[in-house]
């Protein structure tokens, strides 16, 4: 979830969350606007799912004397394999910043290296494949009109695609969402031997969220729909699933503990 790049790139899956607004084309400081993009992941059942990225790109459309024209900038990254299993339930980490020409936010581009893996059950496994992401920015955040937020939320659960019993091949789910507009829900699950998965449906989409190992905590960001259900998926010792229906989605919606029952 499964996730900031900021003319630079954080989490909750990669996990990239982009802040996006409505309004795609900035004023400009010194001929210059800032973006920054934030990667998150939505929760898989992996111990790892790592992601070699190497360049973040944004794709620029302007106008000059009447014609239009688009251009690739290059961000400012650190290089490197990032686990995206590390941003969930609202955790996310800046992946890239920096400032490019006029123009309007239109795709983002991810080049990954050869270093990408899945873990499981303490088992590494073959490189995943994938040169390239390209990202349609449909939201993005501004701060001020020079300053832009990409939120980007990496679905490792539907991106991991086993071919085999030892063969993974990676095909990126990735999605954005604005956190100035969009909803999200938080709160704790317990016991933590009911191992729960949660679940936010509503408006066609669906998110899922662990609980943290330690106190249950769980936030689901980047809700689109007004009213959802929040299911909680009991999946192991004998505890009961739980619904909770025609949750109204504020931009912050607090539940509280739920405490789940055999």
């Amino acid at each position: 979830m499964k996730t900031i790049l900021k003319v630079a790139i954080p989490v909750a899956a990669i996990l990239m969350l982009l802040f996006l607004g409505c309004k795609k084309e900035a004023s400009v400081t010194n001929g210059k606007q800032k973006v920054q993009v934030f990667l998150t992941d939505n929760p898989v059942n992996f111990q790892a799912v790592n992601i070699d990225i190497q360049k973040v790109e944004v794709k620029l459309e302007f106008d000059s004397a009447g014609v239009e024209h688009e251009r690739w900038e290059t961000l400012q990254i650190r290089p490197g394999v990032y686990n995206i299993l590390n941003f969930r339930n609202g955790v996310d980490t800046l992946l890239a910043q920096g400032f490019v020409g006029k123009g309007e936010l239109k795709k983002l581009r991810l080049t990954l290296g050869s270093r990408n893996s899945v873990v499981a059950d303490n088992v590494t496994y073959p490189p995943l494949k994938k040169p390239e992401v390209i990202i349609d920015l449909d939201d993005i955040s501004e701060i001020n009109p020079s300053d832009f937020r990409i939120h980007i939320d990496f679905d490792a659960s539907g991106s991991i695609i086993r071919i085999n019993n030892n063969q993974f091949e990676l095909e990126p789910r990735i999605r954005t969402f604005d956190d100035d507009h969009d909803g999200r829900i938080e709160g704790k699950v317990l016991p933590k031997d009911a191992k729960a998965i949660i679940s936010v449906t509503g408006g066609g989409q669906t998110l899922v969220a662990l609980p943290d190992d330690d106190d249950g905590g769980f936030k689901i960001r980047g809700i689109k729909a007004s009213v959802a259900d929040l299911v909680i998926d009991a999946t192991a010792n004998g505890y009961r699933d739980t619904i909770i229906k025609n949750i109204n989605v504020s931009k912050e919606v607090k539940l509280g503990t739920i405490t789940l029952r055999k």
